[in-house]
C-alpha cells in the first residue's frame, strides 16, 4: 500500500494554490513591463530616467524572477501529484459550471459518455476513478438533491440508547475511528471534564440503509442526498441533534465530532452551525465544499480512489487549521473500488496518521486531542438513530 500524503494545517501556509499562481502571473506582468521599457522608442522618452533604469533593471529582473520561481516551488510542494490533477480537475469543472454558454456548447452524448466513464470508474483500482467522480460533480446542480429527497414523506426521529461498551480515553486518531462502528450504525458519545469544562466526544456513522424509503436507519440514502444538496434537516442530522439532546448536552459544552462517510457530512454541517464544537475528524466524507470557522481544527482522511469524497465536488481547501491526509488503497483482486471506503481500510490509515511526523497533521491532531488530554471519563452512551413514520 503507498504511503500516506498530507497538506494543509500549518500556520506558515498563508496561500491557496490559486492565489500562488494568481502572485506568480502578476509578477510575469511586471517582468513585462519592465522590459517593454528597454525598446528603442521607449527610451526617447525621458533619457536621464532611462539610464537610472538600465543600471537597477537586471538586478531587479533577476529578483522578480527568484520570486517567482520560489512561488512556483512553493505551488507544487503544497500538492501531491493526485492533487495538483483533482485541482485541475476542479478548476475546469467550476469554469463550466460559472460560463453557461460553455454547457451549451458541450453535446449531450459527451455528458453520457462522462456518466458512463464514472460509472466504469467505480469498478477500477486507480485514482482516477475519484478524479472522474470529482469533476463531474462538479458539473451537476447538487440543489436538486433536495427536490429528489422532498418527494420521499419526512419521517419523524428517534434516539433510543442502548448499552454502549466502556473505553478508555482515546488518545490516537486510530483509536478513535475504530470506535466509528459502522456495523452497529450507533451514536456514540462519550464525556470528558477537562479543566476548561466538559466535552462530549461523538462519534456519527455512515450510511445503514441504502434504501430511499425502507428501513428503520436515519442514516438512510434520503439524508445523504438532502446533505449532498446542503439540505439543513436530514434525518440523520436531527438524530445526531436528539442523541445529543438525549445525553442532557448543556450550551457550555465543547464538542469534538468525528464522522465516518455521511456521519462526516453530518459532521460538518453541525460544525459549521455550532460554534462550540472545538475539533472536527471526518473519515471517508465529502466535506471540500463546506465552510468552517477559521480557528476550528479540522482533521480529514481520505484515500485517493475513494469515490466517496471526490462526490464534494473538490478538493479539500489548503488553509491553517484544516488538515487532510490520503493515500492510494489498493483494492484486493477481485474487489471493486468500494473497498477503499471500508471504514476498517480508514483505520490502518489511522494508524499512519498518527504515525506520521508531518507538520501540519501533527498540529491538527495535537489541537484536536489535546482537549481531552488528561481529562476525566464521565457517561458515555449509544444511541440509535431511528425513524418511524409520522
Amino acid at each position: 500500500m503507498s504511503g500516506l500524503l498530507s497538506y494543509g494545517g500549518e500556520t506558515s501556509v498563508v496561500a491557496t494554490r490559486s492565489e500562488i499562481e494568481r502572485i506568480t502571473s502578476d509578477l510575469g506582468l511586471v517582468q513585462r513591463r519592465l522590459l517593454d521599457e528597454l525598446q528603442p522608442l521607449a527610451q526617447l522618452n525621458g533619457l536621464i530616467h532611462h539610464l537610472q533604469l538600465d543600471a537597477m533593471l537586471p538586478e531587479t529582473l533577476i529578483r522578480l524572477g527568484l520570486q517567482r520561481y520560489g512561488c512556483f516551488v512553493a505551488s507544487e510542494s503544497y500538492f501531491t501529484a493526485d492533487a495538483r490533477v483533482a485541482h485541475q480537475l476542479s478548476a475546469l469543472a467550476e469554469t463550466i459550471h460559472n460560463n453557461a454558454w460553455l454547457t451549451r456548447l458541450i453535446p449531450k452524448e459527451a455528458w453520457v459518455a462522462l456518466g458512463a466513464a464514472t460509472v466504469a470508474a467505480g469498478f477500477s483500482n486507480t485514482n482516477f476513478s475519484a478524479q472522474v467522480v470529482r469533476a463531474a460533480t462538479g458539473q451537476l446542480p447538487l440543489e436538486k438533491f433536495d427536490l429528489l429527497a422532498q418527494v420521499i414523506p419526512s419521517e419523524r426521529v428517534l434516539a433510543g440508547q442502548v448499552p454502549a461498551p466502556q473505553l478508555p480515553r482515546p488518545t490516537t486518531v486510530a483509536a478513535i475511528t475504530h470506535r466509528l462502528n459502522n456495523d452497529s450504525g450507533n451514536i456514540r458519545i462519550e464525556g470528558y471534564q477537562s479543566k476548561s469544562g466538559r466535552v462530549l466526544l461523538v462519534y456519527l456513522p455512515g450510511t445503514a440503509n441504502w434504501s430511499p424509503v425502507g428501513g428503520r436507519s436515519a442514516f438512510d440514502l434520503r439524508s445523504d442526498l438532502e446533505l449532498i444538496g446542503d439540505s439543513q434537516n436530514t434525518n440523520s442530522s436531527r438524530a445526531a441533534n436528539a442523541a445529543l439532546n438525549a445525553y442532557g448536552a448543556k450550551s457550555g459544552d465543547r464538542l469534538i465530532l468525528v464522522g465516518y462517510s455521511q456521519g462526516g457530512m453530518v459532521a460538518a454541517q453541525m460544525a459549521e452551525e455550532n460554534s462550540n464544537v472545538v475539533g472536527l475528524i471526518t473519515i471517508g466524507a465529502p466535506v471540500a465544499d463546506a465552510k468552517f470557522s477559521p480557528d476550528l481544527p479540522v482533521l480529514s482522511v481520505e484515500h485517493s480512489n475513494d469515490v466517496v469524497p471526490a462526490l464534494a465536488g473538490a478538493t479539500n481547501p489548503l488553509t491553517e487549521n484544516w488538515a487532510t491526509a490520503t493515500r492510494h488503497w489498493e483494492i484486493e483482486p477481485g474487489k471493486t473500488v468500494i473497498q477503499a471506503h471500508d471504514i476498517n481500510a480508514y483505520a490502518d490509515t489511522a494508524a499512519l496518521v498518527d504515525g506520521s511526523s508531518d507538520s501540519g497533521l501533527v498540529r491538527i491532531r495535537s489541537k484536536i486531542l489535546g482537549t481531552i488530554e488528561g481529562a476525566e471519563a464521565l457517561a458515555v452512551r449509544e444511541y440509535q438513530p431511528l425513524k418511524a413514520a409520522s
